[in-house]
C-alpha cells in the first residue's frame, strides 16, 4: 500500500462533461484542496493546438497552465495531458520551476509512430513522460509487449498506464496487461491504471490493481464524484477513503469533499454522468461511449433498439466515433428497420 499513488483527473476528464468550462474559482478550489488532501498527482487539464477558443482547463501553451500552479505544491506533483493528434510539441517550453512536472501523452493504436516522435520532444524538454495508450484492450499481449519495449528502449519513462477508455475491461484483462508492464519495465517506472465506470467495475478493478504495488509504485487515476466521459471514472473520494481504511489516515477526505462541493456538485445540476445501461452496452460492444452520448443528444432510442444499433457498427469503426458517423449509422438503421423514431 505504500507504493500506491493517486492521480486526480477532475479538471481534465471532467472536461468531457462541461466542455472544460471550469471557472477560475473552481480550478483554484480543485488545486488548493487536492494539494491539501495529499493527492500525489494533480492533472490540470488539456494542452491543445487545434482550438483557438480555449477556455477553462483547455490550454494552448504552458504559460497558461502555469497561472494555476500553486506556489507551494507540498507533496503533490502536477501534470497535464495532451493528445498526439491535437497538440504541436514544438511549441512547448523546457520544464522549469514554473511548469508542470509531467506530461501524459495519449494516443490510439493507429498512432504509435506519431506518438514515438511526439514523445521524443517531450522527453528532450525534461518533463516526466507518462505514456497513456488509449483503449489498451485493443492490443494483443504480444502487441502490448512490443509497444512497451519500444518506448522503454527509446525514452526515460516515468509511467506507463493501462487505459480502460471504454470501461469494458475485466479484472483478468487488467492483471494481464499489468503483468506485461511489470515484466518489461525497469522497477523505477510506475505503472498506471485509468478506468471508466461504464460497467461499474472501476472500484473493483482498482482494488485488485493494488496487488501490483508489491514490486513498484502504481498510479491510480480518479476524479471527484467520478466526473468524466461516459459513465465517468473511479471516484477520488471513494478510493482515497478505501486507502485510509487499509493504511491509516493518509488522504484528507474533507479536502476532497470540498472539491465535490465547489466543483462537481454545481456541475451536476446542469450536466449528467454516471452509470447508464446505454454506456454499459457500449462497453459490452467495446465501442466508444460517444456512440451513446452523440446519439442520445439528438434521438430517442430504447435500450433494446440501441443494442441493435451497436451491433451494426463494423469492428474497425468501434473506436472511430464522430458525430456525422453516428448520425449516418442511425439513419441507415432506421431505414433498414422501417422505424420513424425509436
Amino acid at each position: 500500500m505504500n507504493n500506491v499513488a493517486l492521480l486526480d483527473c477532475t479538471l481534465r476528464d471532467g472536461g468531457y462533461v462541461n466542455n472544460w468550462d471550469f471557472s477560475a474559482r473552481q480550478i483554484e478550489s480543485a488545486v488548493v484542496n487536492l494539494t491539501r488532501a495529499g493527492i500525489d498527482y494533480i492533472e490540470l487539464g488539456y494542452l491543445t493546438s487545434i482550438s483557438s477558443n480555449v477556455i477553462g482547463t483547455q490550454f494552448c501553451d504552458m504559460g497558461s497552465v502555469s497561472l494555476f500552479l500553486p506556489k507551494d505544491r507540498q507533496k503533490s506533483q502536477f501534470v497535464i495531458m495532451t493528445d498526439v493528434a491535437q497538440f504541436d510539441p514544438a511549441t512547448l517550453c523546457k520544464r522549469g520551476k514554473d511548469t508542470v512536472d509531467g506530461i501524459r501523452v495519449v494516443f490510439y493504436k493507429r498512432q504509435i509512430e506519431q506518438a514515438c516522435k511526439f514523445c521524443e520532444t517531450i522527453a528532450s524538454l525534461g518533463y516526466d513522460l507518462f505514456i497513456q495508450p488509449m483503449v489498451t484492450v485493443d492490443y494483443s499481449p504480444i502487441e502490448f509487449e512490443k509497444l512497451v519495449s519500444r518506448f522503454r528502449k527509446t525514452y526515460a519513462l516515468y509511467s506507463v498506464a493501462i487505459v480502460d477508455s471504454f470501461g469494458c475491461m475485466s479484472e483478468k484483462e487488467v492483471d494481464g496487461f499489468a503483468e506485461i508492464l511489470d515484466a518489461c519495465l525497469p522497477k523505477d517506472v510506475r505503472i498506471g491504471f485509468h478506468s471508466h465506470n461504464n460497467m461499474n467495475l472501476a472500484m473493483q478493478n482498482a482494488i485488485s490493481f493494488f496487488k501490483h504495488a508489491n514490486s513498484r509504485q502504481i498510479i491510480l487515476d480518479a476524479s471527484a464524484s467520478g466526473i468524466g466521459r461516459g459513465a465517468g471514472n473511479l471516484q477520488t473520494e471513494l478510493i482515497a477513503n478505501y486507502y485510509n481504511m487499509k493504511k491509516n489516515e493518509r488522504f484528507d477526505i474533507n479536502a476532497i469533499m470540498q472539491v465535490v462541493s465547489d466543483v462537481t456538485e454545481p456541475i451536476s445540476r446542469d450536466f449528467a454522468w454516471g452509470y447508464s445501461p446505454y454506456f454499459m452496452l457500449t462497453a459490452m460492444r467495446r465501442a466508444h461511449p460517444n456512440f451513446a452520448t452523440f446519439l442520445l443528444a439528438n434521438h430517442r432510442i430504447s435500450v433494446s433498439r440501441f443494442s441493435e444499433y451497436l451491433a451494426a457498427i463494423p469492428d474497425d469503426m468501434l473506436t472511430k466515433c464522430t458525430r456525422p458517423y453516428v448520425e449516418q449509422l442511425y439513419q441507415d438503421y432506421v431505414q433498414k428497420g422501417d422505424y420513424d423514431e425509436l
